[in-house]
């Protein structure tokens, strides 16, 4: 398991090497939602996401491994990159330690959940998906539920917690160019949210090159996704905006080790050149 303490130790390493590392804000619990930059900042920015649920916290470590690699391969790449691969740190403490790490919010989480096993938790520390908080089609999703939950309650309203606030703000702040959020799990690549026209063709092209570096299946719906994420970028900043499932095959469910990481590292590890590439032409 990539815990939240594992992070902070790569984060330390970083810094120590040099590489600027900060925060977008901190969650429900104070914890911070730390950043990795690689890359100039006086050209076109990205954002890559990996951990906002909290049971796919492979793919915050798949992100670091993309900071890392990005920060100290000699060959770059033009434009910055911001990596922000876990989310919803609190999330991920209560898959590693349990609801002892929620001080007061333990009771109430322990009953939503059905007792102390968090590991197939998804949502924050109020019971909140926060892929599903955005402002973008928001409570109209496939398969939500009304009430805080372990997975699929879009929350009161839209951004009603402080982690989607602190990524809208910091998105904002950022202006990108394109945005990638690491999902987990079925090796699909999802893009599309209602544009049309030229928006929709860029879009599109930019896809189809994902799908060929990464082998993932492309999908060309919306399959009833809102107040996500990548469908905010979409609908409010009009942006490029890819939302990639790894890890799939062989029976693979939740809890995912982080050993299964291994097969997806060579599909993606590229992904974040190609992102600062197609940044350029956007």
């Amino acid at each position: 398991m990539y815990t939240y303490s594992r992070l902070n130790e790569d984060l330390a390493y970083l810094s120590y090497s040099g590489i600027d590392v900060g925060s977008i804000g901190t969650s429900i619990m104070g914890n911070s939602i730390p950043y990795i930059h690689v890359g100039e900042y006086c050209h076109p920015q990205s954002i890559i996401t990996g951990g906002i649920h909290a049971r796919e916290n492979v793919t915050s470590l798949l992100v670091v491994r993309q900071a890392f690699r990005a920060a100290f391969k000699r060959c770059g790449f033009e434009g910055g990159i911001y990596f922000v691969p876990m989310v919803n740190p609190d999330g991920a403490l209560l898959l590693e330690k349990g609801s002892c790490a929620m001080g007061g919010r333990a009771e109430f989480l322990c009953k939503i959940n059905g007792g102390e096993d968090f590991s197939l938790w998804k949502a924050n520390a109020a019971g909140v998906d926060l892929n599903n908080n955005f402002d973008a089609l928001f409570g109209q999703g496939v398969g939500q539920v009304k009430d805080p939950a372990p997975q699929g309650y879009a929350g009161p309203h839209a951004f009603s917690e402080p982690e989607t606030k602190a990524l809208r703000s910091f998105t904002v702040s950022v202006a990108p160019r394109i945005t990638v959020s690491y999902h987990a799990m079925g090796r699909e690549l999802y893009w599309y949210f209602f544009q049309e026209g030229e928006e929709r063709e860029r879009d599109l092209r930019i896809a189809k090159r994902l799908e060929a570096a990464t082998g993932y299946v492309r999908v060309d719906s919306d399959c009833g996704s809102s107040g996500g994420y990548k469908d905010w970028c979409i609908q409010n900043l009009r942006i490029p905006s890819f939302t990639i499932e790894i890890i799939g095959g062989c029976g693979k469910k939740h809890p995912i080790d982080c050993c299964d990481l291994d097969g997806d590292w060579e599909a993606n590890k590229n992904v974040p050149y190609i992102v600062a590439d197609a940044a350029g032409e956007v």
